[in-house]
């Protein structure tokens, strides 16, 4: 709660004026309690893990021709009904695992740092911010994610997120229990590494859940901003994580490829990548009117 009773008082004590966003923060927020302005990452994860997919659904569904050519594995088509089961299920996780978590995870945001008042941070700071939360979370992650991959954290943990064989993006945060709460470490490492403000803490929420959407969609569109960001993995990157499954040891980083590439776990995808290179070139020769010797390959290499 801001420690202000008027506007005139705010811009007092801040020696100025007030920007815009900051009158509207002390418009939001002057009444309420830093807990409640916590407590609104539950309803920003419900509002996004409900709405954001929708129009993955529909493509699925609808199977619009425009949208179809991008889907990553074109094979694989799941029903309304199925979808709409996983949806169901990750928001009786929610309800009874991340919403309990959220209520009683406060005091840790207190204990970092996390502040409300003004001054709101400026778009630079909240932009390296939010970079370094992004470089925390992936590294963690990754490691976190191999060890889930060995045969005792697979078998009991993980197998649950790996029903998804085709990820769709409802299935983003389709996982077992312990895996939610184990995730949770590496979203809340970079927060207390470097705090913030909690406009900043939302907007990482936010932002990191519609990035697992992102990579979950099933669909690899050319026109995604995120094709611009160095290192980003993307759909067709953990598309390939999904599609190999168990025996998979490789594409573990949750957004960027650095890890995978410094710590080679990145081999079976890049040899994947340059099979299908090679085959469409032989297609198009065949096409051409050329010739070529026929391959076969196997796509699931490790």
């Amino acid at each position: 709660m801001l420690p202000y009773q008027t506007l005139e008082e705010a811009a007092s004590a801040l020696g100025r004026n007030l920007t815009f966003a900051e009158t509207l923060w002390f418009n939001y927020s002057a009444s309420k309690s830093d807990y409640v302005l916590y407590l609104h990452n539950i309803l920003f994860l419900f509002v996004i893990f409900s709405v954001v997919p929708l129009p993955l659904v529909f493509a699925e569904v609808l199977r619009w021709a425009g949208l179809d050519r991008y889907k990553i594995q074109p094979k694989v088509r799941l029903p309304f009904s199925d979808m709409l089961k996983c949806y169901k299920d990750v928001m009786r996780m929610f309800i009874l695992v991340v919403g309990p978590l959220q209520l009683v995870s406060y005091p840790s945001v207190q204990i970092i740092g996390i502040r409300t008042g003004l001054p709101l941070p400026s778009g630079w700071e909240m932009l390296c911010q939010l970079l370094v939360y992004f470089l925390v979370e992936d590294y963690t992650n990754y490691w976190i994610h191999r060890f889930l991959h060995n045969k005792w954290g697979y078998e009991k943990i993980h197998r649950v997120h790996h029903e998804y064989t085709a990820p769709i993006g409802f299935a983003a945060p389709y996982a077992h229990w312990a895996e939610i709460l184990i995730l949770g470490i590496p979203s809340f490492l970079g927060p207390a590494m470097v705090p913030g403000h909690m406009v900043t803490f939302w907007s990482w929420i936010a932002l990191r859940q519609v990035e697992a959407i992102e990579t979950h969609s099933g669909y690899d569109f050319p026109w995604t901003p995120t094709k611009y960001i160095p290192f980003y993995g993307g759909a067709e990157y953990h598309d390939y994580h999904h599609y190999v499954g168990g025996q998979s040891q490789s594409n573990f980083a949750s957004v960027f490829t650095y890890c995978d590439f410094i710590y080679g776990t990145d081999k079976g995808f890049r040899y994947q990548k340059k099979i299908l290179k090679k085959l469409k070139e032989e297609s198009n020769a065949v096409q051409n009117g050329g010739s070529y010797n026929n391959s076969t390959v196997d796509l699931k290499s490790d």
